[in-house]
Parts: structure tokens; sequence; C-alpha cells
């Protein structure tokens, strides 16, 4: 079965990826971000005239290779067809849609990667699962990646956000053409997972979303956001390893782009280097400020971490946790620090200093982010939140000698999208409610009242009995208020603060 479809662009022809459902793939939203265009806002993509083939990919952003080590990339291989290699013409998007599908509710996909990997495939792969089983029109898309997408340019208006404004025209793509596909524009869930959750916070911020999103949803996010001096120290440390003066910038070859920004950072270490600034255009202020301040009002959010994120970097990475107590004095300074440590060796007597630290560090990165979004969207539209603990199994005996780890980063997005049995089924299932109905209710689990102050009723989904708990963690949530930082990279890089 196959079906062609009318896009403001042009027709797209699509191909059947399930039994009654259809996915469109390697459709143009935006122009190619080349030549002139490199470090441009996007622009509106050209029209064509005979039929575009559905069946392939577009390219993904320009990007390094993504090393995992052997035994941990299961839970984070993603799913979907062959890519083709990456390039700066990357600007497409996916749509799957079930075959019969008439003003269905939409899910767009922001894929994560530390702002420097991945693709619209990510975790979701065509999203078969979420059209079959939930009845929904998926949409996943790529945009600028690493120095292409968030580097700033010295003497230019509204620089260092390219890949954010790449989100936001993927947003106005679907609002204009969805309905073509049996979606709903008036329908729409933006969800994200590491920095695509990150982005939400940024789009649920941005003044140029409005209308283009009606709900959102978070896994690992907060904002992270990069401030001026942030963004000046980075593009001069890229300068300085092109040795380029900055109106040369554009006549660089992609690969010498790409060379360089491996030179400044890579694997794990580069996770947090590329992020959006703010650039008083789609990011006026820091995202969580803006929407404490009721810039998302009305949108409802739902908003999850998993209990040990940062443990996936420390097994990549075993340098990781070593870092805290240096970022925390960086943050707080001596005193702070050592609150901030005295509190987490209080919670938990006898708790190894590693694990510890790791646990500092996904609160750091995830958590308290994700806790502090979900506070500041709770005055102004419902929110639900959750914390996803696993144990996951069938990981090898080097990194998991009993048999099981804790839910680390990233974990969740696979049975999200895909399902599975137990808890992953019930995840599966909250965020379809979510997407189709607006509350995350469903059969498989508790009854979950929206979260609120004081109480912080979270959540907890885990093999061992999915449970509601009031502000889990409170302790150590506890030493967190009234802290405010502006997060930047967690291990030493020369000139990348």
């Amino acid at each position: 079965m196959t079906q062609t479809i009318q896009t403001s662009g042009g027709r797209v022809r699509g191909i059947e990826t399930a039994d009654g459902v259809l996915t469109w793939r390697g459709i143009p939203y935006a122009a190619p971000p080349v030549g002139p265009l490199r470090w441009q806002l996007p622009q509106p993509a050209g029209p064509w005239t005979e039929v575009r083939d559905g069946s392939r990919p577009g390219n993904p952003a320009m990007q390094p290779p993504a090393p995992m080590p052997e035994g941990l990339s299961g839970a984070m291989d993603p799913v979907g067809p062959e890519l083709p290699p990456p390039s700066e013409d990357c600007l497409y998007l996916n749509v799957t849609a079930p075959a019969d599908a008439r003003q269905a509710p939409v899910v767009v996909w922001v894929h994560g990667g530390g702002y420097s990997m991945g693709s619209g495939f990510d975790m979701v792969g065509d999203g078969v699962a979420f059209a079959r089983d939930h009845g929904a029109v998926v949409v996943g898309f790529n945009y600028r990646l690493g120095a292409f997408g968030f580097l700033s340019l010295l003497g230019e208006k509204h620089t260092g956000a390219y890949g954010t404004h790449d989100q936001i025209a993927a947003l106005r793509w679907v609002h204009d053409n969805i309905a073509a596909f049996g979606g709903d524009p008036a329908r729409v869930t933006v969800y994200g997972l590491s920095a695509g959750a990150k982005s939400v916070s940024n789009l649920m911020a941005s003044p140029l979303t409005r209308g283009l999103i009606q709900q959102a949803a978070s896994s690992s996010g907060g904002d992270h956001v990069a401030s001026p001096d942030q963004s000046r120290a980075l593009a001069a440390r890229l300068r300085k390893e092109l040795g380029a003066d900055p109106e040369r910038l554009r006549d660089i070859p992609a690969a010498d782009l790409l060379q360089a920004q491996n030179a400044i950072a890579q694997g794990p270490h580069a996770t947090w280097v590329w992020r959006p600034a703010i650039d008083g255009l789609a990011i006026p202020r820091r995202p969580t400020e803006a929407i404490a301040g009721g810039a998302a009002a009305g949108i409802p959010l739902l908003a999850q971490h998993c209990v040990s994120e940062c443990l996936l970097y420390e097994l990549s990475a075993p340098d990781s946790a070593a870092q805290a107590d240096r970022v925390l004095g960086e943050c707080f300074g001596p005193e702070g620090r050592d609150e901030i440590l005295a509190a987490y060796a209080a919670s938990a007597p006898g708790e190894d200093p590693t694990d510890l630290r790791v646990d500092i560090m996904t609160a750091e990165r995830y958590a308290i982010p994700t806790t502090r979004l979900a506070d500041a969207q709770s005055a102004h539209a419902p929110v639900w939140r959750s914390r996803y603990d696993g144990p996951l199994t069938g990981f090898p005996p080097q990194f998991a000698p009993g048999g099981e780890l804790p839910a680390m980063h990233g974990t969740d997005g696979s049975v999200i999208w895909h399902g599975g049995t137990g808890v992953g089924e019930q995840l599966h299932a909250t965020w379809g409610a979510f997407v189709t109905t607006g509350t995350p209710a469903t059969p498989q689990v508790p009854e979950w009242p929206r979260y609120v102050l004081p109480s912080r009723s979270t959540m907890v989904f885990s093999s061992t009995g999915t449970r509601l708990e009031s502000d889990p963690d409170a302790a150590r949530r506890a030493v967190w208020e009234g802290r405010d930082w502006q997060a930047g990279v967690w291990y030493r890089i020369d000139g990348v603060f």
C-alpha cells in the first residue's frame, strides 16, 4: 500500500511500514542550510514538481560517530532504516500515521544526543508502535547540531540557536501540513529526551511557538542554555582550532568544521559542550525563568527522569563522578560544595563515594532541572511528574556483576516508544494516554494526581512495583533549594566552561 500526499512543497509518496501504518520519510521542511545559508535562520524549502519518493530517509546532520562501550549500546541503539551519510543538507522530517487517520493526535519527537549527535529516527524509528497502538501521527526530524547549529558568530544578531530555529521551523511545517496526513494541528504534543527534552523547555518558553504546541513531554530535561560569556568562549576556542578569521567561517569545508569541533571534545566529554545560546529571538531568556513567568501557560506537561541518569556516563567515561567536587565548587564555592556533599552523605549513610557523586551528577544535570521545570509550569498548567527506576537487565558482567542496573540516562525512551512487558508496557501506555487524552491516566498505573507544590506527587515506574510517592528524595532535593547556577560543561575542557 502506498499513498501520495500533497504538502506545501509538493507531493510525496509514502510506504507501508506495518499493517495499516504508512510512513513518509525524508520530507524537506526547510531549505538546505549550506553556502550562504550556513548559520542563518532556516528558510522555506524550495518546491518540487515530481512526486517525491518517501521511502528514503534524509541526511542526518553533520556529527561525529557515537561510540558506546560494547554491552551498553543495546538500550540506546537507534531504531529505523539505514541512514545516508551525515551532511549539512539535513533539514528533513518523517511522518508516520495510521492509514485511516482523521484528525488524529500528533506527537512531534525531538531527538537527543547532547546537541551534537543523533537523528529524527533515534529511539522512535518510524514510530510504528505509537501509530498502531495509540492511533497517533508521529513526526521525527533532524536539526543542525554542534557548531553547525549552535555556534555564536561575532557581530551577528540572534546567533547561536540555529538548531532551535530549525526545531521551530519543523513545528511550523507540522502546523501547516499535518492535516493532509490525518493529523490534527490543534492536538500537537512535542516530546523530547535528553537534549531533546531540554529543547522542549526551550520550545515551551519561546515566543515563536505560540499556537504550535498544545502539550509537552520531557524525559531528562530542564533547561541547559549557554550564557553570552559561555557562547563567546566556545566560539573563540573553535576559531583557535580552525585558525580562521570570523569572516571566513562560512567558507570553511564542513568536514574541517567537524574536525575542529571534535578537537575540542569527543565522546561522552563532548555531551554538554554545544547548546543553544540565549539569542534574544527564539530564546530571549533562561527557559525555566520564562516558564515560571507564564510563557507556556495552558500547556500540560509530563516530565520524567531516570533514577540513576549519570551512571551511564560513569560507565562510559570512568572519570565522570570524579568531576563532581570540582563542578560543585565552581558553581557554589567551597561552602556550598561541602553542604551538598554532606547532605547527600547524611541521606544515605555508607553509600560508596563514587555512587554518591554519580547521584550528585544525576541531580545537577537532570533531576533538579526537571523538577524546576515541573515546579515552574505547575503554576500555569496541569503537570504530571514521574521517575523511571528500572531495574534494567541484560548487561554483561563487567558492567552489572549483580545482573541488573538501575535505570540510566536514555533507557526510558525505547520502551516509551515501543512498549514491552511490565513497566515497559506501563510507560508506553502512559505516554500514549497523555498524547491522546491529555492526561497520563491508564488502567496499568495507580491513580496519578497532578504535580503541585508542596506535595510534588511523583509516579515511580519500577519493575518491582509502580507506585505514587510524595516528593521522593526530599532531603536531597531540598539542599538544592535557593541555589542558582549557570550549568556548563561537566568535564574540564580548555577554554570552554
